[in-house]
């Protein structure tokens, strides 16, 4: 016998993994899927309940063309925080990070000079060292604009605060800082505050 609950609940699965969608996305989609299943019950009442879900289902569409359709309705605020943030982290690169007595040292320069003390104190163990060893936390960050559900990587989000955290207290410390610097770790301060405010939209979401 054919199980609308369970059919409605292997949808909603499949439609979070292959979907870059929010829960309350889903919600709205599981809302107007099980509206359509009664509309075509009450249009003809020798439909089974398993062809109903069938019509129902392709009514609404596949996750790729819905995700498409969500994604042009808007961007969500938490994205556009992250994707600001993306663009600081990039440009800091290319911009000086540091004055010197023989002149600047641009992003990337001052990168290697800092992972090259961590290396050679021993163990990333300075602040310097391990502050460059944070570039790392904003590679997995654009990853998880994607499909990974935050629940999943909860950790990053406290990881990337911690840098954030971590390369203030390198901003307070270190002397005759430049334009690079301070994008490159505010950009760590974007992220973070992006990815709290995607771990409370899908608590908000859940609950």
């Amino acid at each position: 016998m054919f199980d609308l609950e369970a059919a409605l609940t292997d949808w909603r699965a499949d439609m979070e993994r292959a979907a870059t969608l929010s829960p309350r996305q889903v919600d709205e989609l599981e809302d107007h899927l099980r509206a359509s299943i009664e509309l075509e019950l009450e249009l003809d009442a020798s439909l089974s309940g398993a062809r109903a879900f069938s019509l129902a289902r392709e009514s609404i569409g596949e996750p790729e063309a819905l995700s498409r359709e969500f994604a042009k309705a808007g961007i969500p605020r938490w994205r556009r925080v992250l994707l600001v943030g993306c663009g600081m982290f990039a440009a800091s690169w290319f911009l000086p990070a540091m004055s010197e007595e023989t002149g600047h040292l641009w992003g990337w320069e001052a990168f290697l000079v800092a992972l090259q003390w961590g290396f050679t104190w021993g163990s990333l163990v300075n602040v310097g060292g391990v502050s460059a060893v944070t570039n790392v936390l904003m590679v997995f960050t654009v990853y998880r604009i994607g499909r990974i559900r935050p629940a999943r990587t909860r950790w990053l989000t406290w990881c990337v605060s911690g840098a954030a955290a971590l390369n203030i207290l390198y901003w307070i410390r270190m002397p005759d800082l430049a334009v690079g610097f301070w994008l490159w770790a505010g950009s760590f301060v974007l992220a973070a505050s992006a990815l709290w405010m995607q771990d409370r939209e899908w608590a908000s979401a859940k609950a």
